[in-house]
């Protein structure tokens, strides 16, 4: 309705209600400087044509063609021109000629310009309707107004990073309140840093779920327009629908079929007689027509072709069912046992092509592969995004209750004496990295053996590293799922989670940045310091919550980002991933024990290096270095040593925490410019470090190296002789089960023993003293088995809880006082605050719950990936192996596999 074609005679305002429901056109949004107040004769009459037609339910087609206003420009917009020359500097040119001087901005011109600049409104019209319940409150809050507290409408972003929505801005503009409700500051309303909101804030508006109006289900804010949505029909419609339907097939050639056009693709309607009876209890005569009824159908749906249709009929029902058809059509039922046909598969070598229908039936569609963009280490020293093989399950909740309904059928549920309720089914969820590839898995508890690799189901893989940043590409997909399954109702059975993994991978999920920080603990705020400080001195620390977590990352988050600030957050850089309670996250008690026998070995080896030097400066002949100085330096290096490996975790989390902020605020933000000079500043401080190592490295190297001497070559042969490995990488760690090996008694006397034996024969003077130190350290090393022996197993009940207690607490106390000089780290603080909370909390032990099946995993896709090295194809492969994987977990086929036969001793 443009201004100027007839003589305006009536007030918009007057008429908004009618103007919203003939035209769609919402009044309260137009600019008073360019939308008319009044509109005309010839557009009343057709607003009350309509509007009358609708109230008779009687089409009316509107000949008028609406005017659209031109979109907002800065040439020639008075409140660009005058923020444009404050910026410059100066007076503006005056826009009419005469005397006196340019007229200042006018609240209306203001708010026009607000309104110009606004993005598009979500609904095209109001009024708004409800929000669903299912929200995520955290994002809604984010997405809230700061002046009305509801949700945003036409974002703009005020100067202080606040947003708010236009009609707020423009209402108090409108009443020259210029001051920023925010911040306050005066002029903040008025400012030309007022910008639209971002793009991703725009987005998160319309994936905000509301409530259909009509038919009251959820829709995303950005659909509701486009949504098909039905409403029922009144009885008189549904009368006269009727009717006419009855006519329409009377007049028809087979009298059972009409067909109507649409305007489109034309609708069928087909006449089916309502049945009196079941099937079962009818005569032939009803079945026979009910048949002929169903031919028509068929023939209808399926384009003329019913018994293609039939035959996928058949295909869709269950094994049950068909067995029970055929055995009722007198055909004869030849079946061949999943584990024949995985037995066909693996040992003919048929590709995966031919065999569609063991895939759709074991495997089925879930499952989807791409080429992702995630982080990886660059050759400068930072890192940089390049595309790897993701292959994932869409829908981990649907394989979850397949796999629940698997192990039902095959009997191999059980709730383990009691030990969890009757009730409930635990689900424990987790994740490692290893063999080139991040495999995130669940776990069944509810099963004999919950760690076996046959129960470990990997619904995510990717082939990179498990940073921060990788984690939150591959598993934000399942935020929903993994809170929609946390109390979900399986039959009569409530499913419970967990979460369990290596240490570092929990604290990663859940936001913190690791061992390395200021407060390292997952599970409770205790400071790194503190933790030297026997637990009887400092008490429990208050405990964290996953609700404390988020909000310590949102005050981290509305303090700027700065990253020597974390520390007054307590290190939470970044939002959890899933939302499972901490309660429910079990401490890592494989990598517990693998981080104290390390911790207790490297002190056994620095006993056996200290007599190793002292007897290579007796046999020496050069004096160019007495012992006192050779151990000052060699304590200086490893001080160093540990400097610069807390520098390097500092420097990976930095790095990590870098990509992952540039990839959500973008690379031009100014705290994304302040994390690259953090990057820059903590590059150079470790550069100086390794420097510093270096140097005291060559110094310590002039003389014997810790492998060489005779002590620790005798130690090294001790650990041989009881069959434990050390690794060629990873710094020569140890392996989990061949530390439950070393763990024994004679094996600890055999390590220990290693020390005083070797003294006796080369450093007589010193096996009185040997001959201490081996018995403070055996003593060590049982004490921690104790402990390990207690919490290694899948049940605890009270009368070992208590004991596990006991003896964690004595370990401990023997600990600090045995070794003085050497640290607490973060393992031996879960050890000894937390391990027995979790106990006496689910009376289950670290093996039950524990990261066991995770690690146990990576050998099997080794395996399987050396079947299919011919595939080059990265997501082929990957998609192959992750197939193989989940047929050899099926119940049914570990339930057909037969069990291993014994050996027959010669």
């Amino acid at each position: 309705m443009k201004s100027g074609q007839k003589k305006s005679t009536y007030e918009c305002k007057g008429f908004a209600d009618d103007l919203l429901t003939a035209f769609a056109i919402n009044t309260s949004t137009d600019i008073a400087h360019m939308h008319p107040e009044r509109f005309c004769e010839c557009c009343h009459l057709s607003m009350r044509r309509i509007i009358c037609a609708r109230a008779e339910k009687v089409h009316h087609k509107c000949t008028l063609t609406p005017f659209e206003w031109e979109e907002h420009r800065n040439e020639g917009c008075k409140v660009c021109e005058h923020f444009r020359v404050i910026a410059k500097g100066g007076n503006s040119r005056k826009l009419t000629v005469g005397r006196g001087r340019q007229p200042g901005l006018t609240p209306n011109m203001v708010a026009a310009h607000l309104w110009n600049i606004a993005p598009p409104p979500v609904f095209s019209r109001e009024p708004y309707p409800p929000l669903s319940s299912q929200n995520n409150t955290t994002v809604l809050e984010e997405l809230k107004c700061v002046v009305c507290a509801n949700v945003l409408s036409q974002p703009l972003e005020l100067p202080c990073g606040k947003l708010a929505c236009t009609s707020c801005i423009v209402e108090r503009v409108t009443a020259s309140a210029t001051v920023c409700p925010c911040c306050l500051l005066d002029g903040g309303l008025v400012s030309t840093e007022i910008r639209p909101a971002s793009n991703l804030i725009q987005l998160l508006l319309k994936d905000v779920l509301v409530q259909c109006v009509v038919c009251h289900r959820d829709v995303k804010a950005g659909y509701y327009e486009d949504h098909e949505c039905t409403q029922s029909l009144t009885p008189g419609e549904e009368r006269e629908a009727a009717g006419l339907l009855k006519r329409a097939i009377s007049t028809s050639p087979d009298q059972a079929t009409v067909q109507l056009a649409t305007g489109g693709t034309p609708m069928i309607f087909m006449k089916l007689t309502k049945a009196r009876h079941p099937t079962t209890a009818a005569c032939s005569r009803t079945v026979k027509t009910r048949c002929s009824e169903m031919h028509t159908a068929r023939s209808v749906i399926s384009g003329g072709e019913p018994s293609a249709l039939l035959e996928s009929e058949v295909l869709t029902l269950n094994d049950e069912e068909k067995k029970s058809l055929l055995e009722k059509a007198g055909i004869t039922n030849v079946s061949i046992s999943p584990a024949e046909v995985l037995a066909i598969k693996t040992g003919l070598t048929i590709p995966w092509n031919r065999l569609r229908i063991l895939r759709r039936r074991i495997v089925g569609s879930n499952l989807k592969g791409e080429m992702a963009l995630f982080s990886f280490p660059s050759t400068s020293g930072g890192e940089e995004l390049r595309v790897a093989a993701l292959v994932y399950i869409p829908d981990v909740v649907l394989k979850v209750v397949d796999l629940l309904e698997e192990n039902q059928r095959t009997g191999r549920l059980t709730w383990h004496d009691g030990v969890i309720p009757a009730s409930e089914i635990w689900l424990k969820l987790g994740g490692d990295k290893g063999g080139g590839s991040f495999k995130m898995n669940f776990q069944i508890v509810n099963v004999a053996a919950p760690n076996s690799v046959h129960n470990t189901c990997v619904f995510c893989c990717f082939e990179a590293d498990d940073t921060v940043t990788n984690l939150r590409i591959a598993l934000d997909r399942y935020k929903d799922q993994v809170a929609h399954l946390q109390g979900m109702q399986w039959r009569q059975y409530t499913i419970k989670l967990f979460m369990c993994g290596d240490y570092e991978f929990i604290t990663r999920m859940y936001g913190l940045s690791g061992a390395s920080g200021c407060y390292p603990c997952l599970y409770c705020l205790v400071f790194h310091e503190n933790m030297v400080k026997p637990l009887s001195a400092r008490g429990h620390a208050p405990p964290r919550t996953y609700e404390s977590i988020c909000t310590d990352h949102q005050r981290y988050i509305a303090s700027g980002v700065r990253r020597k600030q974390v520390k007054h957050f307590y290190n939470c850089i970044t939002e959890p991933i899933f939302n499972i309670p901490i309660e429910q996250v079990c401490p890592p008690g494989l990598h517990i024990t693998l981080g104290i026998f390390t911790k207790l070995y490297g002190l056994l080896e620095d006993e056996c290096h200290a007599l190793d030097l002292e007897l290579a400066l007796l046999s020496s002949e050069e004096a160019h270095s007495s012992f006192d100085t050779y151990s000052q330096e060699l304590q200086m290096l490893r001080s160093l040593q540990s400097d610069l490996k807390q520098a390097e975790e500092a420097y990976a989390v930095l790095q990590q925490m870098t990509t992952y902020v540039s990839l959500v605020i973008g690379e031009n933000d100014p705290v994304t410019a302040d994390f690259f000079v953090q990057c820059e500043e903590k590059k150079k401080y470790l550069g100086k470090l390794e420097a510093e190592v270096a140097k005291s490295k060559a110094i310590v190297e002039k003389g014997f190296s810790k492998k060489e001497g005779p002590f620790v070559k005798a130690l090294d042969d001790a650990l041989q002789s009881i069959g434990v490995h050390r690794q060629q990488y990873f710094g020569g760690a140890f392996v989990g089960n061949h530390v439950h090996q070393a763990l024994k008694e004679c094996n600890i006397q055999k390590l220990c023993r290693s020390l005083c034996e070797t003294a006796k024969n080369k450093l007589p003077h010193r096996s009185t003293q040997a001959e201490h130190r081996t018995e403070i350290l055996v003593k060590a090393f049982s004490m921690f088995a104790r402990c390990h022996n207690i919490y290694d197993h899948n049940f605890i009940d009270e009368t070992q809880a208590h004991a596990l207690e006991e003896a964690v607490g004595e370990f401990m106390t023997f600990f600090r006082e045995s070794f003085p000089q050497a640290t607490v780290p973060i393992k031996m603080h879960l050890l000894e605050d937390h391990a027995v909370p979790w106990a006496k909390s689910f009376h289950v032990g670290f093996g039950l719950l524990g990261e066991q099946g995770a690690e146990s995993i990576h050998a099997k896709f080794t395996r399987l990936s050396l079947s299919y090295t011919a595939i080059t194809d990265k997501v082929q492969h990957l998609l192959c192996i992750v197939k193989e994987h989940l047929i050899s977990i099926s119940p049914q086929v570990v339930a057909a596999i037969p069990p291993p036969k014994k050996r027959i001793k010669s």
